[in-house]
């Protein structure tokens, strides 16, 4: 790997790269945050970066109100042009499937709290459990490989190096307590979705965090960044 740096992308003050930056660290990686959501900021140039992950958000990737979308939308399909992989968690996966010729639609209902899920690579998107939060979903891009899906949505595809998933492989159960917290100020999670979220979480983010880790030397490795283990 000849650029030792990897840029994350952020979408608001608690969207953190989590367990993925801990282990971009484990792997020698620079990493460098950006907030996407912040006008004026500075984004990443891709061409100095080894590869371009793009967090979740409380926002829509449809959201046509929003310009910062729109921008950072023209910023991954750049990555797309020059072959900086790109991983897309949540939003992020999302917003890689519109810049990839994908679609987001409403998903046929939400999912929300801990889920194992099928996959058809686990070497690369381990069955789980993994956290997901999400009201919209993923219509993959021409050509992309569906690679793990519920019985409601696609969770994973992948299209040359990049990689798009659905769920939230960064999270901690410090990250998990903030959210709730935030949407319960907001009014958006019912009592029911947060006993989805938080019963046993010191458990299950600690299984999460074995399978990010997984997912991320996957991903990597697939984007030709990491060799393969010995």
């Amino acid at each position: 790997m000849t650029k030792r740096r990897v840029a994350f992308l952020r979408h608001g003050p608690l969207e953190v790269p989590g367990v993925l930056g801990t282990r971009a660290a484990e792997l020698g990686l620079e990493i460098q945050e950006f907030r996407a959501d912040c006008a004026g900021d500075p984004l990443p140039v891709p061409d100095e970066f080894a590869g371009i992950v793009v967090l979740g958000s409380i926002e829509s990737a449809n959201d046509t109100r929003l310009e910062w979308v729109a921008h950072e939308r023209a910023l991954v399909a750049t990555a797309l042009d020059r072959n900086v992989p790109v991983l897309g968690v949540c939003f992020g996966g999302q917003l890689l499937a519109q810049a990839l010729g994908g679609r987001v639609v409403t998903s046929p209902e939400p999912e929300v709290g801990w889920r194992s899920i099928q996959t058809d690579d686990p070497s690369l998107i381990p069955e789980g459990p993994w956290l997901l939060w999400h009201e919209e979903a993923v219509v993959p891009p021409p050509g992309a490989v569906i690679v793990a899906r519920t019985d409601v949505a696609v969770q994973a595809y992948s299209k040359g190096p990049h990689v798009g998933v659905q769920f939230h492989p960064e999270v901690t159960a410090g990250v998990i307590s903030s959210w709730i917290n935030d949407a319960q100020q907001r009014g958006e999670v019912t009592s029911e979705q947060r006993r989805a979220l938080w019963d046993d979480v010191e458990r299950l983010a600690a299984v999460s965090a074995r399978n990010a880790a997984r997912l991320f030397d996957g991903f990597l490795r697939q984007a030709g960044l990491l060799g393969n283990p010995s």
